[in-house]
């Protein structure tokens, strides 16, 4: 067996970060940011993300082109690298945007479940003391404005329009930011944010590339809370970027020219990886079929944009294959049908073959 190495000196009183052992291929001391732009040089005009729902299509120089503004917008409000940005909404383009320009601007991002509740919501933005939360219109019937009103009264006393927010419950919090093109008292649209950057401070964004390091935190996520409220898992850019590469390799999802349906959410685990930074990785085109998942418009749109690659999990699986018999919807184009999240039974394995 290879020998087994401990970064870390020996007089300290921690336990050691990495452990490294001879392999094939080297991890890479690469950031997200740094990811997203080595995508850009690599496959610049290659479709980086289309959403259906939205009727939207971006390359991979436009997401980068994108999240800079937004990157530098951010900047501009007085963020600063290691600040934490909540990122709270259903699956969209602005999210995806919004995902890399906090990777790029040196932001934590902290990816938060749409479907939280009041009381969620706040645990999770007092337990990281976010400085600024970018929310969308709404999830499913719920404004999600108006939850986060319900938390900081005070925007009720703001003109329409972005402001400094003061908060008692979120001291912490200074900026909220809604993707949306209607005017939120004391809120910024997301629109305003990119269309205002500054040529100085995109320089800005693109200078600090080589100051943000990999061991530096990337992004916070939440577990279900099953035991007691949701606990803030920190992590690094060197962990998101290398996990992302090797899961990918190992399933073998880099062998091919591939067109991803993403049914699940962003925020969590395999939306993050399988939805935004494999993309980067490898170059493959994600689709977004709906905001939240939908079994018909999943399948129409796996069939519109001849997806080859889809993970789920098994009860969405039910879902779809009943939901695609019940409509005699047909799906060829198909390669790789992966899941996660719950044991698949040997005869749902076989129903998705």
């Amino acid at each position: 067996m290879p020998t087994l190495y401990f970064f870390r000196s020996p007089i300290s009183m921690y336990k050691p970060s990495y452990l490294h052992r001879p392999g094939a291929e080297p991890l890479f001391a690469l950031t997200l940011g740094q990811l997203a732009q080595k995508a850009a040089e690599e496959w610049g005009e290659k479709e980086a993300l289309v959403s259906v729902y939205e009727e939207q299509h971006y390359t991979f120089r436009e997401v980068l082109e994108e999240a800079d503004r937004l990157a530098a917008g951010l900047l501009q409000l007085g963020l600063k690298p290691g600040d934490r940005l909540g990122i709270w909404g259903p699956n969209s383009s602005d999210w995806y945007i919004s995902r890399v320009a906090a990777a790029r601007a040196g932001l934590i991002a902290v990816q938060i479940d749409p479907a939280y509740q009041p009381p969620e919501l706040l645990h999770a933005l007092v337990k990281v003391e976010a400085k600024a939360l970018i929310c969308a219109e709404q999830f499913k019937c719920s404004s999600c404005y108006e939850t986060v009103q319900a938390l900081i009264p005070e925007l009720n006393k703001s003109a329409e329009g972005g402001t400094e927010i003061t908060s008692s419950k979120l001291p912490a919090l200074k900026t909220l930011i809604v993707m949306s093109n209607k005017q939120y008292r004391g809120a910024y649209r997301l629109k305003d944010i990119i269309s205002s950057a500054s040529t100085e401070y995109i320089k800005e964004v693109n200078q600090l590339q080589t100051l943000i390091q990999p061991d530096d935190g990337c992004t916070i996520q939440f577990s279900s809370g099953t035991t007691g409220n949701p606990k803030a898992v920190l992590q690094s850019h060197h962990a998101m970027v290398n996990v992302s590469y090797f899961f990918t390799k190992n399933l073998e999802f880099d062998t091919m020219d591939g067109r991803f349906c993403v049914v699940t959410q962003f925020c969590h685990g395999v939306g993050t990886y399988f939805g935004i930074i494999c993309s980067l990785q490898f170059g493959y085109t994600v689709i977004l079929p709906s905001p939240i998942f939908d079994a018909k418009k999943s399948l129409e749109a796996i069939i519109r944009e001849r997806c080859t690659h889809l993970i789920a999990t098994p009860s969405l699986y039910v879902d779809l294959i009943n939901t695609s018999q019940d409509l005699n919807l047909k799906v060829t184009t198909l390669q790789v049908a992966a899941y996660a999240g719950a044991p698949c039974s040997q005869q749902l394995a076989l129903q998705i073959k």
